[in-house]
């Protein structure tokens, strides 16, 4: 949607060039569109796949004694909604715009090297709304709340109050499956994400050799959390 009021042709440019970009980047073809004028300026792509060579990865299998690596760290939802109340400045933010502009392809073609048992993504069901998502029938999730990487400035505005109304959304219909055993305030591990990272589960050995290939690659991975057997909750906050 365009928003003729408030922007310009030259920003609106912009917008198109940067999908551009992106779209060449990962060799996506853009088959079609539409517009509309809002007094609201809105933009996305949806995107449709075809699996080959019968190789996918579905979100809830993964198995006892897994690890589970994420590639980006939190608070862009936090971070974003900040730069647009102007609480912070973006030229001061960069770190949080490269990972937000930095595909997911490139984690996932070097993990596909490995046996991976499961994978999601993180964005608008925040952190524990797609980790829920890779509970199943055999397992519970221990999170470890100390190894989950940050944003710079993430925690101070989460405290000021500075958090997309979709947080607190995600963390109402979600805390009734989450026992948090620790005294950290945990809203921002339901910050609904802009271009968060994977979630990937993989055996305990790979995670941990998969993870120290990502950061040598200079991709700002941890592994955060680990599958144990089911239990009453189906995440634990360590």
């Amino acid at each position: 949607m365009w928003d003729k009021e408030h922007l310009n042709t030259d920003e609106a440019n912009e917008i198109l060039q940067g999908a551009l970009d992106k779209l060449i980047e990962c060799k996506c073809p853009l088959i079609g569109g539409h517009s509309i004028n809002d007094n609201e300026q809105k933009f996305g792509l949806s995107v449709t796949g075809v699996i080959y060579n019968s190789i996918y990865y579905r979100n809830n299998t993964a198995k006892i004694g897994d690890k589970i690596i994420l590639t980006k760290p939190l608070g862009s939802g936090i971070l974003s909604t900040a730069m647009k109340n102007g609480k912070i400045e973006f030229n001061k933010n960069l770190d949080v715009v490269k990972s937000m502009t930095t595909l997911n392809k490139y984690a996932i073609n070097i993990a596909k090297q490995f046996n991976i048992h499961a994978a999601s993504d993180v964005t608008g069901f925040g952190l524990l709304g797609h980790m829920l998502e890779m509970v199943n029938n055999d397992i519970s999730i221990d999170v470890y709340l100390n190894n989950i990487k940050l944003f710079h400035n993430v925690i101070e505005l989460a405290k000021a109050g500075v958090i997309p109304g979709g947080s607190y959304q995600n963390k109402a219909a979600l805390e009734s499956k989450i026992k948090n055993d620790t005294n950290i305030d945990d809203i921002i591990y339901y910050d609904a994400q802009t271009s968060g990272g994977l979630l990937i589960a993989l055996d305990s050995k790979d995670a941990d050799e998969l993870n120290k290939i990502f950061n040598d690659e200079g991709i700002d991975s941890s592994i955060i959390a680990q599958c144990i057997s089911k239990k009453t909750y189906d995440i634990y906050l360590k």
